[in-house]
């Protein structure tokens, strides 16, 4: 039985880095489903099958792979495409929604479809994406620029003035 992992991307280079790490270790480009709201964006992927849908909220997206392929019968209205993709995925309608909602501010959405037994692969792979990402720009343990600013905790904290005896001042 098809299982699917799905994961809404809101930076379009960590999609780019979980395509190409899910081409990697296999996984086919008819298991590789991605919906992309700009078509520049999507120029970015390789795949063969391509579909333009329409989506309530995201209005006119390009269907790639996998999602290509359910998604190129159901391009006629915007109601008929989300069953379709709710069908695909798997998923409650309200989530399918919400990825709409995230494909429309600028999100990429992947999903692979595959058996059981490479799903936890393909789950892991997808959750790593940005990690490796940020790994790779240098930003993995960076601090908050709001630390980097602040002095000594104890100079602003009331718990660590001198005491004076009058409690009614505290």
């Amino acid at each position: 039985m098809a299982k699917t992992a799905v994961k809404l991307f809101k930076d379009p280079i960590n999609a780019e880095k979980a395509a190409a790490e899910l081409e990697a270790k296999g996984f086919k480009a008819d298991e590789i489903g991605i919906l992309v709201h700009d078509k520049k964006k999507a120029a970015k992927f390789t795949s063969s099958k391509t579909a333009e849908i329409t989506l309530p909220e995201a209005g006119s997206a390009v269907a790639l792979g996998a999602a290509a392929t359910a998604l190129a019968k159901a391009s006629a209205s915007s109601e008929e495409a989300m069953a379709t993709l709710t069908d695909l995925l798997g998923l409650p309608e309200e989530t399918v929604r919400y990825y709409d909602f995230g494909l429309a501010a600028g999100g990429v959405l992947i999903s692979v479809h595959t058996d059981e037994a490479r799903l936890s692969q393909a789950q892991e792979i997808l959750r790593s994406a940005d990690v490796l990402v940020a790994a790779a720009k240098g930003e993995m343990w960076g601090s908050s620029p709001g630390f980097a600013s602040a002095g000594r905790m104890a100079e602003t904290d009331p718990i660590d003035a001198k005491m004076t005896g009058d409690f009614r001042r505290y």
